[in-house]
């Protein structure tokens, strides 16, 4: 029997991964980017990245017709460039495959969720999940094993790729609210860069109260926008926070904790898009978050992360616990 076939559109950091790890569950897998990739063009060079060595049956191909004829597609690119790449599939047969957006973002010039995106678009598959989760591509193929998190509307979609991806190295649970994981891993990245611009001050302390207080407000946004605020506190956000507050691999926190030491970071920080899509959606729906508006005030050089720290302290005292997403 033919292995099933697995494409990874996207051959980042973290659509290297998935390239290596398709290849160790089992699956033909194929990795796509568009001819002149940078990322495409040195795996296929040196059969390797900064962060792993490319098994030798995994290939790589410029053509996106051949990489959708696949019984699951991976996207894995930054989540502000997704809608142009849903432009390409849409129109395209899809029936038998499924697709699976790995990014954790949200668009910024429209607050849509990346699978709002797809479903804008036009993009129509046999089914549409969102893979997220806590791990580093670097700890994950040394066999550091995590869990993880898929998302989909429908149960038997999400169990599909749940146990077609699960192995010994991350075990999958499955979730239905799609809005609220998504919407959680998003803003996982901005309470990242909160996270660094603590320790860039040298306020590391107040990383305690960051993971408290952080996921009520996106708990919050959640509940507005109709989805289980539970899952804000489940893999998708609070689970994450180890591998995006503490990690020395995390972008987002390096990426803040340069901004309190008057600099910026290279690489690609999600967070710092994500968070003016975040304060969007937070208008929108009405909700208070003071954690995010301070972030996007300091990304927005408003505030300097003094100031910022001086105005989150002075506001007034509150109720730990109001019922106002229960």
């Amino acid at each position: 029997m033919a292995a099933e076939r697995l494409s990874v559109l996207g051959c980042g950091r973290w659509g290297g991964f998935h390239l290596w790890y398709g290849s160790r569950v089992g699956l033909a897998t194929t990795g796509w980017e568009p001819a002149g990739s940078a990322p495409l063009e040195e795996l296929a060079r040196k059969r390797r990245n900064e962060y792993l060595e490319l098994p030798e049956d995994v290939r790589l191909t410029t053509d996106l017709s051949g990489a959708l004829k696949a019984d699951q597609v991976i996207v894995s690119v930054p989540a502000q460039t997704f809608r142009s790449l849903a432009r390409r599939i849409a129109g395209r047969d899809l029936s038998g495959t499924d697709l699976v957006l790995c990014m954790k973002g949200i668009e910024r010039s429209t607050g849509r969720r990346l699978s709002q995106v797809a479903s804008e678009e036009g993009v129509k598959a046999r089914s549409l999940s969102a893979w997220v989760g806590p791990g580093h591509p670097q700890q994950l193929v040394r066999g550091v094993p995590s869990c993880m998190i898929v998302a989909s509307e429908r149960p038997e979609s999400a169990e599909r790729v749940a146990r077609r991806m699960g192995s010994r190295l991350i075990r999958f649970y499955r979730s239905t609210d799609l809005p609220g994981v998504e919407v959680g891993a998003a803003a996982k990245n901005v309470v990242g860069i909160a996270a660094g611009i603590l320790d860039g001050m040298g306020y590391s302390g107040l990383k305690g109260s960051l993971m408290a207080r952080a996921p009520q407000e996106v708990a919050r946004l959640v509940a507005a926008m109709g989805g289980d605020w539970r899952s804000v506190y489940g893999l998708s956000h609070l689970g994450d926070y180890e591998a995006t507050l503490f990690s020395p691999y995390s972008r987002n926190r390096a990426c803040g904790e340069a901004l309190a030491k008057g600099g910026r970071t290279a690489g690609l920080a999600e967070g710092v898009e994500t968070s003016a899509a975040i304060c969007r959606l937070a208008g929108e729906y009405g909700v208070d978050m003071p954690i995010t508006r301070t972030v996007r005030s300091i990304l927005d050089g408003a505030l300097t992360p003094g100031e910022a720290i001086e105005e989150l302290f002075g506001r007034p005292e509150k109720e730990e616990f109001p019922d106002s997403f229960r």
